[in-house]
């Protein structure tokens, strides 16, 4: 016993260590990186979508339009879109590559190699929030590993998606959630983080009008909390001007000029599209007519499917099973671009296998020490967590299952849509895990371990590399080569490599 407490000293000290963050951090990095210079454009995630916008922002100096751009129509309503600030401001760095190069492949590197960085901010940010919960920085750094080998992780960060500016802005928004709870719990009202706050909220709704729930579960988390603290910190008036006192003349002005334009563009688009259309993102057919919006692809496939549904497609438990399947499909599969008219290869065995079976154990375990978990960490950092991804995610659902009752299809279900709440979710089911057996630690040592193996092998850019082939990548040697390496040398030892179609 005393042999597997020292192994198990040793791996909790070996993944506290800067050293370990640092390496997670770059396995990030080059996985996604060898799938930016594998994958030919475009990839699967909409990388023609959002690339295309670029461009026409490129050519446009201001984010609004007054009517429909041309040779647009294939983008749906651009002019009324809520999620257009991250191709805008893409649009600056493709201006500038557009003056040194007019090859496209290049260009397309440059900008997906920026997304590489939006994400790995992303996990800069997600690792400081986590550490606010005085979990261990080994459980901590356990769940980073295991984020980074979930295989959409690389495949999403590879590529020129919104998606993964949103993920720092998510982070970014709950640490300046936590700094402001922090102040209330020392009796303080902190204007400048709430502001900053605003400020962020605004615009990550720009970037992804999926924002929108986390936005509304940070709120009703701040609402609450106020409420919580009244007694302590006396009325709201008062506070928020000797608040707005304490900060200094230059960031007093940073922060008026901040909120009036990021409150600018949500009103002018958000805002307008509430008033007007009664969503915050309108049907293409309500602000474009039907022939128009027959050329953009996700509208005229749920149209499609509209006009040739022929189930009354509405049980709610049908289509949560569907749900789920879909989402762990599409977080463990490998999918070609439009090229391969989106070639679909299933999951691994062993990362798809394990992962359902360390999320049933996760969620089951935490589902056992809840009370003993958030009693014993930063129990308003849990909750804002446990908060904001439980509203997110139902969310997601309504919105998916709404979509399932329109067209008679399981559309859109993507595990990269999680991917703003899910390393929260890791970290509560591996804290969860580690509490119930923390009187073992024989147990606790091999689950570990039996997590890390079965998701590395073959988990990562792993599933990317070993299910891809010569039509999903540039035309060029060397590329294929690489990739051709990996396959003979690696693939025989993974189990489920020679069938690409397993689980679909």
């Amino acid at each position: 016993m005393k042999r597997q407490d020292s192994w198990l000293q040793r791996a909790e000290a070996a993944l506290t260590t800067r050293k370990f963050w640092w390496f997670v951090l770059a396995l990030l990095v080059l996985q996604a990186a060898w799938i930016a210079l594998s994958g030919r454009y475009p990839m699967a995630f909409d990388e023609d979508f959002h690339f295309g916008i670029i461009k026409l922002y490129a050519h446009h100096i201001s984010p609004f339009w007054s009517h429909q751009p041309e040779n647009a129509d294939m983008f749906g309503a651009v002019a009324r879109d809520p999620s257009y600030l991250y191709q805008y401001l893409m649009s600056f760095p493709y201006r500038l590559l557009k003056l040194v190069t007019s090859d496209q492949t290049i260009i397309v590197v440059v900008l997906r190699f920026i997304n590489i960085g939006f994400f790995a901010a992303g996990l800069v940010l997600f690792r400081r929030l986590l550490l606010k919960t005085r979990i261990s920085p080994a459980l901590v750094s356990l769940s980073l590993l295991i984020f980074v080998l979930l295989p959409i992780v690389p495949l999403l960060a590879a590529q020129i998606n919104y998606d993964n500016l949103l993920l720092p802005l998510v982070a970014l928004a709950l640490l300046l959630t936590f700094r402001f709870d922090t102040a209330l719990n020392a009796k303080r009202f902190d204007v400048l983080s709430l502001l900053q706050l605003l400020v962020v909220g605004l615009l990550a709704s720009l970037v992804k009008y999926a924002f929108l729930p986390i936005f509304v579960a940070i709120t009703g988390f701040i609402i609450v909390r106020l409420w919580q603290k009244k007694r302590a910190i006396g009325s709201l008036w008062p506070n928020l001007k000797r608040g707005w006192q304490l900060i200094g003349r230059g960031a007093q002005i940073g922060l008026v000029i901040g909120v009036i334009v990021a409150g600018g563009l949500f009103v002018q688009r958000i805002g307008y599209n509430v008033l007007r259309y009664h969503s915050p993102a309108p049907d293409c057919s309500k602000i474009l007519s039907v022939e128009t919006c027959k050329e953009y692809g996700p509208w005229i496939r749920d149209y499609n499917f509209k006009l040739n549904k022929v189930t009354n497609a509405n049980n709610p438990l049908v289509y949560t099973g569907d749900w789920f399947y879909g989402m762990w499909l599409r977080t463990f599969f490998a999918l070609g671009g439009p090229e391969t008219t989106f070639e679909t290869r299933g999951p691994l065995l062993l990362p798809g296998i394990g992962a359902i079976i360390l999320a049933a154990s996760g969620t089951v375990a935490f589902a056992l020490s809840a009370k003993q978990v958030m009693k014993r960490y930063n129990r308003p950092v849990l909750w804002l967590l446990l908060v904001v991804a439980i509203t997110y995610t139902g969310f997601l659902w309504i919105d998916e299952f709404l979509a399932y009752l329109e067209t008679g299809q399981p559309v859109a279900i993507n595990g990269r849509y999680l991917l703003p709440v899910l390393l929260p979710l890791i970290l509560l089911m591996v804290t969860a895990v580690a509490w119930l057996t923390r009187q073992r630690p024989r147990l606790q040592l091999g689950i570990m371990t039996v997590a890390i193996l079965s998701l590395a092998w073959g988990g990562g850019v792993l599933t990317f590399i070993l299910r891809s082939n010569d039509n999903w990548y540039w035309n060029n040697p060397v590329v294929r080569s690489a990739n051709h390496t990996v396959q003979h040398v690696i693939g025989p030892l993974v189990p489920g490599y020679r069938d690409p179609v397993q689980f679909l």
